[in-house]
């Protein structure tokens, strides 16, 4: 069996363990996901992963708490720590207070975990002042549409730590080298990359980021749909590909239902991009009558780097929502 088909199926774990944090995520339901023995699980998770299975879902728990909390900062800790998969508020409290170094009723929700055991990691990050955001937002003209992403097939390749050493990019060649070896063109689908943690909260070397191509299955009805009409291609029909011959080239493939998404349109440098990320997260969202629903954040790019480079940006930062 190769190494791309066993990277595969760990993925396919990671990415039900993200959609069901709620729900029964036992070593037997697990395997039973990646399609390997209970018995031999274990130790392939952690062979691929370098984190237990127990370990990594408590972690994506505990982080996926701290992102509820800090999106919506009225809620209930019971009522969070029941949507992540906790038995009640004791254990998701003992818990956090393990991870992070402080307990979750101290924490305003809004300032940075500063004195978690992960701030060493998240030092890179500029966290900017809530006022800052907002000036910043007009200058650029940033703003926030509410609006919808259809039904998609992702093909994606997953990255961990991406700033680093120029993995994005070489993530992105191997992206086209694929569409030119299928004889897909460029620019008749659209370049995606979906942050499956949040960098603030979860340290770099565990921070996946997974850049793909998605496949709408229309081409109306979604911001997909909308960029690729933009570019006023002749109807051009694109095979969508099939799982056998995305891991015959390392790729993973998923499906995403159809979401009501906040987004914003950005044109320009990473700064702006970071400006609007943390705008929706610590700003719009909180205010917004929203919470992030069960999908990860993700970027649509309009245009490609082939049409503008590496340093400056046009795409969409998109985060999925549903209604309080």
């Amino acid at each position: 069996m190769s190494t791309n088909h066993y990277q595969d199926r760990v993925n396919r774990v990671l990415d039900y363990v993200a959609e069901h944090l709620d729900g029964n995520l036992s070593l037997n339901r697990l395997a039973r996901v990646s399609n390997f023995s209970p018995f031999h699980f274990h130790r392939l998770f952690h062979g691929v992963t370098g984190e237990t299975l127990n370990s990594y879902v408590r972690r994506a728990r505990l982080e996926k708490a701290a992102q509820l909390m800090r999106a919506s900062p009225k809620r209930r800790i019971t009522d969070i720590a029941l949507d992540v998969g906790f038995a009640g508020s004791s254990e998701f409290s003992r818990a956090f207070k393990a991870h992070f170094g402080r307990s979750a009723s101290s924490w305003d929700r809004r300032s940075p975990l500063e004195n978690s055991k992960i701030c060493k990691a998240t030092d890179g990050i500029v966290l900017y002042p809530l006022d800052e955001l907002e000036s910043r937002r007009k200058a650029a003209g940033l703003r926030v549409r509410v609006t919808k992403v259809e039904r998609c097939c992702f093909a994606y390749l997953r990255t961990f730590d991406p700033y680093q050493n120029e993995r994005l990019i070489n993530v992105y060649h191997s992206l086209v080298d694929w569409l030119s070896k299928r004889q897909t063109d460029l620019s008749d689908v659209v370049i995606v990359g979906m942050s499956q943690d949040d960098p603030a909260i979860t340290p770099p070397g565990k921070y996946r980021y997974d850049m793909g191509v998605a496949f709408a299955e229309s081409s109306k009805g979604g911001l997909v749909g909308e960029i690729l009409k933009s570019r006023k291609r002749p109807n051009t029909r694109v095979a969508i590909p099939k799982r056998s011959e995305c891991e015959a080239f390392g790729l993973t493939l998923r499906d995403f239902e159809a979401e009501t998404i906040a987004a914003i349109h950005c044109v320009g440098d990473i700064s702006i991009v970071a400006y609007a990320w943390q705008y929706l997260f610590r700003i719009w969202l909180p205010e917004s009558g929203y919470q992030p629903a069960n999908m990860p954040a993700f970027e649509v790019f309009a245009r490609t780097p082939e049409e503008i480079g590496w340093t400056t940006f046009d795409l969409n930062a998109c985060l999925p929502i549903k209604k309080l």
